[in-house]
């Protein structure tokens, strides 16, 4: 990128005192602009991830998790941002509260719930997280392997790894640069040219943001989260459930 950033703006970037700019201020710019565009929203799908843990009998909190989507590696709760799901797939040796998705609760609220007497490890059903653990409500009474869907802090090991790249959405990579160029026509005092790769900058930004973190749709006319096979999520409720059926002669091949 800075090898770009160099023949686009015609200058000379380096250590030497006879360079037009310096290498760390330039790379000064890109970590700025980086941080810019990951500020703006924390739910970018480029940072998505899924991983695991297992619990253990009567352990309340977790900080540790091995992601599996969308590579195989080790995080600590320190590494995501959001966490947007926790799904129980149930202990090896049956399928007690197996597809069970937890519910969040406020840390004070759980305390005051499961406190003293009250507090006796079963199924978890709730999770809080306080402390830089996931807490489970109530404790675990068994090995259960949950799943978590959250959406990772970007990683800065570029920022003094020149070896690694940088740890951002490709389509975001060209506005990235016109947010240097923009700096570096600051830094060489030519506001015209600053403002106009700076207003490129702005609008690139808008534009993909809109695109990438905008409602997921299969059809257009249909603004939600899909067809609901089980309503209200509960497959043991006494509601008759929908079925998918192979088409005719039933109204868009759905029957009850």
């Amino acid at each position: 990128m800075r090898d770009f950033v160099g023949e686009l703006s015609d200058l000379d970037i380096g250590f030497d005192e006879n360079d037009d700019i310096s290498t760390d201020l330039v790379n000064g710019f890109v970590k700025e602009g980086f941080q810019k565009i990951v500020a703006l929203s924390q739910r970018w799908p480029y940072y998505q991830s899924t991983l695991s843990f297992s619990t253990v009998n009567n352990i309340r909190g977790y900080s540790s998790f091995t992601q599996t989507l969308p590579s195989v590696e080790s995080k600590t709760i320190d590494d995501l941002y959001q966490i947007i799901a926790i799904v129980n797939n149930g202990p090896s040796s049956g399928n007690n509260g197996q597809g069970n998705a937890l519910v969040y609760i406020d840390q004070a609220r759980a305390e005051s719930i499961w406190v003293g007497s009250q507090d006796q490890a079963d199924i978890p059903a709730y999770f809080s997280i306080w402390a830089n653990n996931i807490n489970l409500w109530p404790k675990p009474n068994d090995a259960y392997t949950m799943t978590v869907r959250a959406y990772r802090v970007p990683s800065l090991t570029w920022f003094s790894d020149e070896n690694s790249a940088i740890d951002i959405d490709p389509e975001m990579q060209l506005p990235l640069i016109n947010y240097v160029m923009a700096r570096i026509f600051q830094f060489q005092e030519d506001p015209e040219m600053a403002n106009e790769y700076m207003r490129s900058f702005e609008k690139a930004v808008a534009i993909i943001q809109g695109q990438l973190t905008a409602p997921s749709s299969n059809r257009q006319l249909i603004m939600s989260g899909g067809l609901q096979l089980t309503p209200y999520d509960w497959w043991w409720s006494d509601t008759p459930n929908m079925q998918v059926l192979p088409g005719s002669p039933y109204p868009l091949g759905v029957a009850f």
